[in-house]
């Protein structure tokens, strides 16, 4: 394969295998936001329909997370993943084809993005844990790193096509390219040939996802860290809500604000990709801590709205955040891929996911309410701090975040069985 002796993770054929198939899938995925919009609207909605289709998707990947995580500890990983897409692709096939024939209604939108929410809720953990089995322990980081610059790059690109298709073909067939993904997904995963974790010994179904907040306790950075990104997470949402109207404002006026504002967002993820480059080559002997301080680095883009600086100051500072969220995203997750018992960790990763997804549209539902009472100004400096201290804090006062070490030699395990 050419290129591969660059990319060290690409070398090993398990690790390969998920790498293509998380890229494809993650393909089929930018296009879904466009597609979803211009489909509600293409069929009579308005901005009530979206927001209940979107917010169906949503609340079923938050409520599902758990239970994903719990099953992906109990059965073999591989399973999950390829379980998971099947129902995507069922899902996302069956929106094609109502679409495509002109039959849609909202409701069965709804249902459906329920549906594939419930999927990524079990595919997120299971993909998560999966990975230690899939690659060296040294190369690692690099795998994290490698997955993350891939699905940036869709996230750049991801709109602009979906935009195209749906200007030439119709939504329909953003949804259609999108199923298509996940069966090539369920293809390369099938392909793949791990070894299998040891399984945890079945117990009820809250008890396990009890074990799984014991795990999280019994290591103090988790516990820690969960809080002060949770936090962050809060902010950004804050954010999100809040920069929109001040770009419409004091970025170009009603036409000028709408363009200011998408090159703002769309700098996220360039500054992603290129953070991936960053994460894929450093070696901190601090990963977790070193993670937080980089975090913290995100508050600089909503204190550039405080006061609007000139848009391509905005810009930077957008690309810093998508940048800082990566790097310290591989870090985070390659630390707790190794430090967490492999039994356990589908469960911790749902934990992870959960607060990560599930804190920041309670910043959103809060900005407006802040933003009234303290005005737009105040709110920023509040997203900003919430972005910032939690995570310098969690560095200077919790000694276990600034112990763990990077080590790039598994612990000792217990013999598994292949697949």
């Amino acid at each position: 394969m050419r290129g591969v002796g660059r990319f060290g993770p690409l070398r090993e054929r398990p690790f390969r295998l998920l790498w293509l198939a998380r890229t494809g899938s993650s393909v089929g995925d930018s296009l879904v936001p466009v597609a979803l919009a211009f489909a509600v609207i293409g069929i009579g909605g308005g901005a009530l329909s979206l927001g209940i289709v979107v917010a169906s998707r949503f609340i079923a990947l938050g409520t599902s997370t758990i239970a994903g995580g719990v099953w992906a500890d109990r059965l073999p990983r591989r399973a999950v993943i390829v379980s998971a897409d099947l129902l995507r692709f069922g899902t996302e096939a069956m929106t094609a084809a109502l679409l495509l024939t002109g039959t849609a209604h909202v409701w069965q939108l709804a249902v459906l993005q329920s549906a594939a929410g419930v999927g990524a809720g079990f595919f997120l953990p299971a993909s998560t844990a999966l990975l230690p089995e899939t690659v060296s322990a040294g190369s690692l980081q690099q795998a994290n790193s490698l997955l993350s610059m891939s699905e940036s790059g869709t996230r750049i690109f991801g709109p602009v096509v979906a935009g195209a298709i749906v200007a030439s073909a119709g939504a329909g067939w953003c949804f259609a390219v999108d199923a298509a993904s996940f069966l090539v997904s369920v293809g390369f995963v099938t392909a793949m040939q791990v070894v299998e974790h040891v399984r945890p010994v079945p117990q009820r179904f809250w008890r396990d996802v009890a074990d799984g907040w014991r795990e999280v306790r019994r290591h103090r950075w988790l516990t820690a860290g969960f809080l002060g990104f949770a936090l962050g997470n809060v902010g950004i949402g804050i954010y999100l809500v809040l920069g929109p109207f001040v770009a419409l404002t004091h970025l170009g006026g009603h036409v000028g604000g709408k363009v200011a504002w998408g090159l703002i967002v769309g700098s996220i993820p360039i500054g992603g990709l290129l953070g991936g480059v960053v994460a894929y080559r450093i070696k901190p002997v601090h990963p977790v801590a070193t993670a937080f301080a980089i975090w913290s680095l995100g508050g600089v883009l909503p204190f550039t709205l405080v006061r609007p600086f000139p848009l391509p100051v905005i810009m930077v500072a957008a690309a810093m955040l998508g940048a800082c969220i990566l790097i310290g995203n591989a870090l985070w997750e390659t630390a707790m891929q190794q430090e967490v018992r492999r039994d356990r960790l589908a469960r911790v990763a749902s934990i992870d996911q959960l607060l990560s997804i599930g804190l920041m549209p309670a910043g959103q539902a809060l900005a407006g309410a802040i933003a009234a009472g303290v005005g737009t100004p105040a709110a920023l400096v509040l997203a900003a701090a919430l972005m910032c201290v939690p995570n310098l804090v969690v560095v200077a006062f919790v000694r276990e975040v600034r112990s763990v070490r990077r080590r790039d030699e598994p612990e000792p395990a217990p013999a598994l069985a292949p697949l």
